[in-house]
């Protein structure tokens, strides 16, 4: 395969997008990628599905640097934590980048990570009961770029005054008392 030509296909310098070879949906990269943002890859190096071991060393040493680079590119995009005002990590606040639908969310301790390829973009941090914020960030080609959201809580806001009910006789008898399903059917029988 890395001669360009095996298998009855043709590859340009021996790569191909797996997608224009050969489509696959609801496979373990999109789970991985959409529930965990986690990116998966399928690495073919020969049209043998399951090689001879005198083989294996021979791919491994003309494939390593190759593979080893790769892994690190997963080191490209944001990393930070999600607090409140009192440095309190926000779990499950929820990472936005704008022009890309894939949100990412908070762990436990409001850490998070976003692999993005290098550029620019406008990242948004939200959590319920938090005003959300929305910063410009760009990412380099190496390490990830630092970006910590601090979240102000959302103004409390007071509740319309209730109503002291009426206590008039007429009004006494028209108050019933409600009675959960359950209970209702319990006295029935």
């Amino acid at each position: 395969m890395h001669q360009g030509s095996t298998c009855g296909d043709e590859f340009a310098d021996g790569i191909t997008n797996g997608a224009s070879w050969y489509s696959l949906s609801k496979g373990m990269q999109d789970f991985n990628y959409l529930y965990t943002n986690c990116f998966e890859i399928t690495l073919e190096l020969s049209c043998k599905k399951f090689p001879p071991q005198e083989e294996l060393e021979r791919e491994w040493l003309a494939n390593r640097e190759a593979l080893i680079t790769y892994l690190e590119e997963v080191h490209q995009g944001i990393k930070g934590l999600v607090s409140d005002e009192n440095n309190n990590g926000l779990a499950g606040a929820v990472i936005s980048v704008r022009g890309i639908n894939h949100d990412v969310t908070t762990g436990a301790t409001g850490d998070y990570f976003r692999l993005l390829l290098p550029g620019t973009y406008a990242v948004t941090a939200s959590a319920d009961g938090y005003q959300r914020q929305t910063v410009t960030v760009t990412v380099g080609p190496a390490e990830p770029s630092l970006v910590h959201f601090q979240l102000k809580q959302d103004p409390v806001k007071e509740p319309p005054e209730k109503k002291a009910p009426a206590t008039s006789p007429s009004s006494k008898a028209l108050q019933k008392k409600v009675v959960p399903r359950a209970a209702h059917k319990k006295t029935q029988r």
